[in-house]
């Protein structure tokens, strides 16, 4: 079930299309995102491989595969909640178009589903669903999180299992017009998909099913129930204890310190094992792995109700007894009558016996945590951000005569009188120079690659650490937007290179690397000139052939990187210039 070294789940072959089929649309929703892990998935998605854990190297892979994504995938996450990446990468301004920032609607609520639904269709229209139902954010953190991966396909009649996850894409449709098409497919189609369940569940539900009520099926008559959430809070957990008499806790040793012995005395409480956290392994680097996985397990008889997905036993997530929940979730119910579901059989899997413990989760043993939190300062923050998100930026970028653009920001009137104990500061994302928040704020002399939607707020507090939040604003540029062009032209910039590039969208299941080594029909150090003549003389002659035959689409893309080279014709040999005349009208006449 949930054995850590058998049931795992590979994030980049989930998203791999079947057999035989193409990706027709994807959307996803994360609380946070790293771009630089959302620009690992694009080879998944459009050509059914990945990096080899070399984004440089990769990057003309990656430059297609993004471009073949526009129109067909959107990525939901709240706004301010983008990771400052390690290193920049020229690819992330192609993955402004992908992402939709989502602002929740007060200061204390989150945007905070977690899943992946993706539409592929096949031979003879034949159509197929895959949803991925996650605990995970789209991050590279390497805390111990649970997934569900489903596959499905439209039938006939009815299913009421997809209401929840249908209420949750409609309230997505005004933050994408671009995928409009492809949100209202899905709509159309989920409320007759039906999903091959996992094995040994017999039912399965998407919750919540209206917005702003609990994403949980929580009644009165549970035996047991078994919680496992990262994060808690004392209301939250008073709402569930009332469903059954056995109560089990699962979260990590400073949540469960942070509330107390006390509080929890109604619980029986575990602990992710400290030896698991800090990753004492050759695959961890040390780097810490604690616990993110979030489960509410109700036991009602012979009868188990898992409920997976993004809520924490909180009350943003979950509400009170008193309070609704405030937060956007998505959990995923899955209901068994077989003894290997129960929530005994689980806690077994997960803590073993007294003589055989597992080392996984251990009994905790309370111990005392100093809180001396200002939850007033940490109130005053979370609306001061919230402010922040909310706000309506623009950047507007001015070509300048040499070349060069000169951005501006005209702070949002709301902001400009912004006054408390700190200061905020505004830093473009590339041009690596902050200004203080001002009614207008300018940065000159930079390059077209170096113009971005990302934007760096970071609030300075008198009294404690810096936050820092990056957002994603609009952005206008004078005379259009060319950065694709120019990184086109920037990346390939050798008729090697061009080469290259074509036999990657021939022959996209390949693994390429950058420079002339990526023509591998030559070998170790042969000569690119030669291998490049080669090429041209024959198999590239016969690999147009055939994609004329069976996938002329293919050669619409070649068409469109050879208009983007239009304006450096030094690119573009006139050997393939000829050769190109005899498909180019191919092409567009099979679109036609």
């Amino acid at each position: 079930m949930l054995n850590p070294h058998a049931d795992r789940l590979d994030y980049g072959d989930k998203l791999k299309a079947p057999e035989g089929f193409s990706l027709s649309y994807a959307v996803a929703t994360t609380y946070t995102l790293d771009l630089e892990t959302l620009l690992c998935l694009p080879l998944a998605l459009s050509f059914n491989c990945t990096p080899e854990g070399d984004l440089q190297a990769d990057k003309l892979a990656l430059l297609e595969a993004i471009s073949q994504l526009r129109g067909k995938i959107k990525v939901f996450f709240q706004q301010g909640c983008i990771k400052r990446p390690h290193h920049f990468n020229l690819l992330f301004s192609l993955l402004e178009p992908l992402l939709a920032p989502q602002v929740p609607g007060d200061a204390f609520s989150s945007f905070h589903p977690k899943f992946w639904l993706l539409r592929f269709t096949g031979p003879k229209k034949a159509v197929r669903y895959r949803l991925l139902v996650l605990s995970r954010n789209l991050t590279f953190d390497r805390s111990w999180d649970l997934a569900v991966a489903l596959e499905g396909a439209p039938t006939k009649v009815r299913h009421e299992e997809n209401d929840g996850l249908v209420v949750l894409l409609k309230s997505l449709v005004p933050g994408a017009e671009d995928l409009r098409a492809g949100l209202e497919l899905f709509i159309k189609e989920l409320p007759r998909v039906a999903w091959d369940k996992p094995a040994g569940f017999k039912a399965l539900k998407t919750l919540p099913e209206k917005p702003g009520t609990l994403p949980l099926s929580v009644g009165s008559a549970a035996s047991t129930v078994m919680v496992m959430s990262p994060f808690l809070h004392d209301e939250a957990l008073d709402l569930l204890k009332q469903a059954g008499a056995r109560l089990w806790l699962f979260s990590r040793a400073e949540e469960l310190d942070r509330l107390g012995e006390n509080l929890l005395k109604d619980w029986e409480c575990f602990a992710l094992n400290s030896r698991l956290i800090e990753g004492e392994d050759e695959l961890t680097a040390s780097r810490p792995q604690n616990l993110h996985a979030k489960l509410v397990l109700l036991q009602e008889g012979a009868v188990s109700h898992w409920h997976i997905g993004s809520a924490n036993a909180t009350k943003a997530a979950l509400g009170s007894l008193e309070a609704a929940p405030r937060n956007t979730e998505f959990m995923l119910r899955l209901t068994s009558k077989s003894g290997q579901q129960s929530v005994d059989e689980l806690r077994t899997e997960l803590v073993g016996h007294d003589q055989a413990p597992t080392g996984i989760f251990i009994p905790h043993c309370f111990s005392s945590l100093s809180t001396a939190d200002d939850h007033q300062t940490q109130a005053l923050m979370r609306k001061l951000q919230h402010e922040l998100i909310q706000a309506d930026w623009c950047l507007y970028a001015h070509a300048e005569a040499d070349g060069t653009y000169t951005c501006i920001i005209e702070c949002p009137p709301s902001l400009v009188d912004q006054r408390g104990d700190w200061e905020i500061e505004v830093q473009p994302l590339v041009s690596g120079k902050s200004l203080s928040l001002g009614p207008r704020m300018v940065w000159e002399n930079l390059s077209l690659t170096q113009v971005s939607a990302f934007m760096i707020l970071r609030v300075l507090p008198l009294s404690s650490p810096p936050v820092e939040l990056l957002i994603k604003v609009h952005l206008e540029i004078e005379g259009g937007d060319t950065r694709e062009q120019k990184i086109t032209t920037t990346l390939v910039d050798t008729p090697q290179k061009l080469l290259a590039y074509i036999q990657m969208l021939l022959h996209p299941g390949h693994t390429y690397s950058g420079g002339a080594g990526m023509l591998r029909e030559g070998g170790p150090g042969a000569d690119a000139d030669a291998v490049f003549s080669q090429m041209l003389g024959g198999p590239l002659h016969e690999a147009l052939l055939r994609c004329a035959a069976r996938q002329p689409e293919k050669l619409q893309r070649i068409d469109a990187i050879l208009a983007r080279l239009r304006d450096t014709e030094h690119l573009i040999p006139s050997e393939l210039s000829v050769l190109w005349a005899q498909y180019q009208q191919l092409a567009w006449k099979k679109k036609a």
